[in-house]
């Protein structure tokens, strides 16, 4: 991005995020873990934490290498650690994957790895945790994004460690007294400290810079501090829950109400100032990447309020697995594939024309991509979230496969696109590689 340099490992963490998308949604599709199997089951886990850390985790890491520099406007510090991290969260989550799958009865494998796993996991993300904070707090003062993002890692550290707890536990290596207690509501603290707190505080500070970019409006953020705020206490009463669960057990549910609550008046926030960037934009007609991350924007208010009104109505049908899946799939994935779609031609561009640039004639980076192509995946992407929403509200399991396959085939499609970018095939052959220029690699970055 513009003054920062490139980083080297942000196309391998992307590479391996769209693998693990691809391979969750195929899981789906063949009736694999929820709603097939019981929200609990192992099976299910399985296929949360594929897309949980193998796509948004990753994913957003991988973004954030390239983007903490441009917040803090600052060199990124101890980069040297992104590709041991990589490898320790690939082979963390592989680790882990295969604990759950013994846990299920469908391998027979040693339940230790699960603890194993959770370590690895621990260990990769806390070094990219002091990495990114360390390159963020180099900044004086820091705006609402990097404030957001910092908070998010905040949450990140604590899904992590109870993230290796729960692994611990679930493999019987230490089992004490308060074990049962704890797993019945800080399973709770552990998945919505990574969907809320981690993925969509960090998704909304990214993306406060990144619509503002693209857009070409000017970055205001008049509600970014109560957003931080709320967004603060949300996480304070979220994790409280798991205390209150210990000591004053009638204010546990009460807790995670207040949480979602807080976390919607911090959406509203949020909301109000994008439209605010939107009006004020001179970016007339929208970029495809732009229009598809607006449609994600739409999935987040829905998913919260699913999730509320699991809290405060009876009913049978799954408003929480529904409103999760919002907001996993709608928001979170629909901003990554469309940001995606932008970044990826945007770094190869600076990779491959950076070293000619003002001495022969290159293409643009619009070259690199035919939206035309794409702009019917993202369409098809969208329709697909919804009916598969429906389809756990209502009830039909054959429905929702058929969903799940559908957006397997746009996110396949996407990542072609993604692909012919990164090789070059749209651009115009006479400047195509003008003398000078550098054909980049497909999943790593040779820094200019």
């Amino acid at each position: 991005m513009p003054g920062a340099p490139l980083s080297r490992w942000t196309m391998s963490y992307f590479a391996v995020a769209l693998a693990c998308l691809l391979s969750g949604l195929a899981l789906m599709g063949f009736g694999f873990g929820y709603p097939s199997a019981d929200a609990g089951a192992p099976d299910t886990l399985v296929l949360v934490h594929l897309i949980a850390i193998g796509w948004l985790g990753l994913l957003f890491l991988g973004a954030l290498l390239q983007f903490a520099p441009v917040l803090a406007a600052a060199a990124p510090r101890c980069a040297w650690v992104a590709a041991p991290a990589l490898l320790m969260l690939v082979l963390g989550l592989l680790l882990l994957l295969t604990g759950f799958l013994s846990l299920g009865g469908r391998l027979e494998i040693n339940l230790h790895v699960l603890p194993l796993g959770g370590l690895l996991l621990f260990l990769g993300f806390g070094a990219q945790i002091v990495s990114i904070a360390a390159t963020l707090w180099a900044r004086q003062e820091c705006d609402p994004p990097g404030r957001l993002v910092l908070l998010g890692l905040v949450a990140l550290a604590a899904t992590a460690g109870l993230g290796l707890t729960f692994s611990t536990l679930l493999s019987g290596v230490f089992i004490p007294d308060w074990a049962e207690a704890f797993l019945a509501y800080g399973l709770t603290a552990h998945a919505f400290s990574g969907l809320v707190g981690w993925m969509t505080l960090t998704a909304i500070g990214v993306s406060y810079r990144l619509f503002s970019m693209f857009m070409l409006a000017q970055e205001k953020s008049r509600f970014g501090r109560l957003l931080s705020v709320l967004a603060f206490a949300g996480l304070m009463c979220l994790w409280g829950g798991a205390v209150a669960d210990g000591l004053l057990p009638p204010l546990q549910p009460f807790a995670f109400f207040a949480a979602t609550l807080l976390f919607s008046l911090a959406l509203a926030c949020y909301l109000a100032d994008l439209v605010a960037m939107t009006r004020a934009r001179r970016r007339k007609a929208l970029e495809l990447n732009t229009l598809a991350g607006l449609a994600a924007v739409l999935h987040l208010p829905a998913g919260l309020v699913l999730i509320l009104l699991s809290q405060t109505i009876t009913t049978t049908a799954p408003l929480l697995e529904a409103g999760v899946y919002s907001l996993a799939m709608g928001w979170l994935s629909g901003l990554g594939l469309a940001q995606l779609y932008k970044i990826v031609p945007f770094l190869t561009w600076l990779e491959a024309y950076g070293p000619v640039m003002g001495r022969s004639a290159v293409p643009r980076v619009q070259d690199l991509v035919r939206e035309r192509r794409a702009r019917m995946h993202f369409a098809l992407y969208h329709v697909a979230v919804i009916a598969g929403g429906l389809c756990l509200l209502l009830g039909p399991d054959f429905w929702f496969r058929l969903a799940a396959w559908a957006q397997f085939a746009t996110v396949a499609g996407l990542g072609l696109e993604f692909f012919r970018a990164r090789r070059l095939s749209y651009a115009p052959e006479p400047v195509r590689l003008p003398s000078g220029a550098v054909r980049p690699h497909l999943v790593t970055a040779n820094p200019n």
